[in-house]
């Protein structure tokens, strides 16, 4: 145990040191050499410096001899501490701070032998931190050490020696490859320069991952490994140094899982090679735009699967590879279709884009062949004109008779009736309610009226008609013409259809005294439906394969529940037109003479008489159909052309459209919209669309 302690505080024992301390805050010391006493420079740090020591007075009895220049010079009080940390190492003392000034503590330095520092110091710093280390005094630090590759029991052997006599020690850290080192501070850093010599790699095979930017890596490991092959081939026929080692260039090469990157196995000069090699070899590939075997292409103009579906029956057929591993020329006779890695193409639907899983150098083939197909095509309007003229001559005449014995209902004689029947009336019961649709008993005949002539003769009641003659005479001249028109990409099809549709009725008898109800049935239509599939020759030249079905009502329905007739005329044609020529491309002209008679046999034949006992009816009807196209090709890129017939349309449209808000609001909207874009902006394209590949706009 200590026997005395000596408390240096300034505050308590100024006035009896005043004679002692110098009257600035510097120590100028003349002269050669100058003797300080140890006690001395302790009150000198306490008063300038402000700090309070705590020490035993036999420990710190003597003096230090400082030589300095012959003039002289100076310690600032700022260095005192310094200065005394120095005074102290002579002794083999050193200073322990401990407590903090707050208000239940105070801080003070000990003065204590070195041999205890290590348990003392509250400094500590890691190795990896030294650089941040400015300390250059005599303080005590502990320094962590967190060995790499050197072995910590080899290191600490190695550094016994090289640690302060004076408290220095080197001890491992159980458990890990660790040291604890204790010394002044000055003598850490100098002991941290000699670890980090010491905690070398070995000169053994190692593993580096090395990442590929521009090519895919799986090809440059093709490359590098044929060209290392190669130099070991070069290398095999040279004769060995004597004494010299193995090649310790010789490397592994291979691609790294899921990352476009290599892993290199081997000596530290091979990996250095290899590193050489794919910094000549890892080069921005001229077009390609990814790095990687996964490339993603956006369709502009053509549907994905239908490009994808043109490119893989190519790549199926054969294609040359661009390059052979190493880089050297293809092999003859290798193509993509006996390739195991052969580019793959899959097209995605929704963004109408292409994957193409292929090396980058093959991928700037593929797309070039792609931006080839994936041009916007010229368009072309169609406008057809179906004009059809018919003249109809329609005449009938008929005379229908009847008779009825008597009304009694409650007669119990016989009755008689007779009658002939052509459709111009219907046998009604004493009410007038057809027979056909739930009347009683026959009681006469209720006439069906309709266009024509009609003379009835009655006697009794008023459904007593004996005598019925109806005649009609028409005459139809028809004209009808219908001008569909469509616009359709080059080489694609386009429909359009303009029908009537017309739903059928079917009429249900409930029977006797109950009426009839009606049942809404299917529709049937009938119209126009053009189906046409324009190609543009180089020679400016529309190929048209058209489809034209033209359908039209051409009368009554016989009965409900029935579609009315119809008739149909169809045009299935390719032809070739010049462009903004009109030309016509079918025809059909016909003539149709029927005469139909409806009689009593026997009767009916009676010259003259017969005339009461049948209905006649002669039609005579001509029919001639033209029908003409005219394309146009719309091939402007900027849509100029397209744009201007749009305008017109909706002027033509405007002049027939009822003047309304709505209307009023959607022809000035796109109007504007037409004058806006009438006259284009400086270095706008102001081009005709290349669509034959003839020229090109640079």
């Amino acid at each position: 145990m200590r026997k005395a302690l000596l408390l240096v505080m300034l505050p308590l024992l100024a006035s009896a040191l005043a004679a002692q301390q110098p009257a600035t805050p510097s120590l100028f010391l003349k002269g050669e050499t100058r003797d300080i006493q140890i006690e001395e420079m302790i009150r000198w740090t306490a008063e300038y410096q402000k700090l309070k020591f705590l020490y035993q007075p036999a420990q710190v009895k003597g003096t230090v001899t400082i030589v300095g220049p012959s003039e002289g010079f100076e310690i600032p009080s700022t260095a005192f501490f310094s200065v005394l940390q120095t005074f102290l190492k002579q002794f083999r003392l050193i200073l322990s701070p401990f407590g903090q000034d707050t208000a239940q503590s105070v801080r003070f330095y000990e003065i204590i032998q070195a041999t205890e520092a290590i348990t003392q110091t509250d400094k500590v710093i890691f190795m990896d931190d030294i650089s941040k280390w400015t300390d250059t005094t005599a303080d005590f630090v502990t320094m962590v050490v967190n060995l790499k590759y050197a072995d910590a029991n080899a290191v600490r052997a190695a550094l016994q020696n090289l640690m302060a006599r004076q408290g220095g020690s080197v001890n491992p850290i159980q458990g890990v490859n660790a040291l604890i080192l204790a010394d002044y501070s000055y003598n850490i850093r100098r002991l941290a320069q000699i670890i980090s010599l010491m905690d070398q790699p070995p000169r053994s095979p190692r593993l580096e991952v090395i990442n590929i930017d521009n090519i895919d890596a799986e090809e440059l490991v093709q490359s590098l490994n044929n060209l290392l092959t190669q130099r070991r081939t070069l290398q095999a026929g040279r004769q060995q140094r004597p004494g010299s080692t193995d090649d310790e260039t010789l490397v592994s090469v291979e691609v790294a899982p899921y990352v476009n990157a290599i892993m290199v196995t081997g000596f530290d000069s091979g990996i250095e090679l290899v590193r050489e090699l794919v910094a000549k070899l890892d080069i921005k590939i001229p077009g390609a735009a990814t790095t990687g075997r996964i490339h993603y292409y956006p369709c502009k103009n053509v549907k994905a699967e239908d490009l994808a579906s043109t490119l893989t029956e190519l790549l199926g057929v054969g294609v040359p590879l661009a390059t052979q591993p190493g880089g050297v020329q293809p092999i003859p006779g290798a193509t993509t279709a006996n390739n195991p890695n052969a580019p793959t193409i899959v097209s995605d639907i929704n963004t109408n884009s292409l994957l193409v899983i292929a090396t980058p150098s093959d991928y700037v083939e593929i797309r070039k062949i792609i931006e080839k197909l994936d041009v916007r095509r010229p368009q072309v309007q169609i406008e057809a004109a179906i004009l059809e003229v018919r003249n109809d001559d329609d005449f009938q005449f008929g005379v229908e008779i009847a008779t009825v014995d008597g009304f009694a209902n409650a007669s119990k004689e016989p009755r008689a009736s007779f009658g002939t029947s052509f459709g111009f009336s219907e046998i009604v019961d004493s009410s007038g309610v057809p027979i056909g649709t739930g009347g009683g008993i026959p009681a006469g005949r209720n006439p069906i009226f309709g266009t024509g002539g009609l003379f009835t003769l009655t006697k009794g009641s008023g459904f007593d008609i004996p005598l019925l003659v109806r005649f009609l005479k028409t005459q139809a001249d028809t004209n009808i013409l219908s001008q569909p028109s469509l616009t359709v990409n080059d080489n694609s099809s386009g429909t359009i259809e303009i029908n009537t549709e017309i739903q059928l009725v079917q009429l249900n008898n409930l029977g006797t005294g109950s009426g009839t109800t009606t049942t809404a049935g299917d529709f049937v239509e009938a119209g126009i439906t053009l189906t046409v599939t324009p190609q543009i020759s180089q020679d400016d030249y529309v190929t048209l394969e058209i489809d034209l079905d033209i359908s039209a009502f051409v009368g009554e329905a016989p009965n409900s529940g029935v579609a009315p007739p119809r008739s149909r005329r169809r045009i299935t044609t390719l032809v070739t037109v010049p462009n903004g020529n009109t030309i016509v491309i079918g025809g059909l002209k016909s003539a149709e003479s029927s005469k139909s008679v409806s009689k009593i046999p026997l009767l009916g034949d009676i010259p003259l008489i017969g005339e009461l006992f049948k209905s006649q009816r002669t039609v005579q009807r001509q029919t001639n159909l033209y029908i003409f196209v005219r394309p146009r090709i719309l091939r402007d890129a900027n849509f100029n052309d397209m744009r201007e017939l749009s305008r017109e349309a909706l002027q033509d449209a405007k002049k027939g459209m009822l003047d309304v808000p709505a209307n009023r609001e959607f022809i000035d909207n796109a109007l504007k919209d037409y004058e806006k874009r009438k006259n284009v902006p400086p270095g706008t394209p102001s081009r005709s669309f290349d669509y034959r590949g003839i020229e090109k706009n640079k």
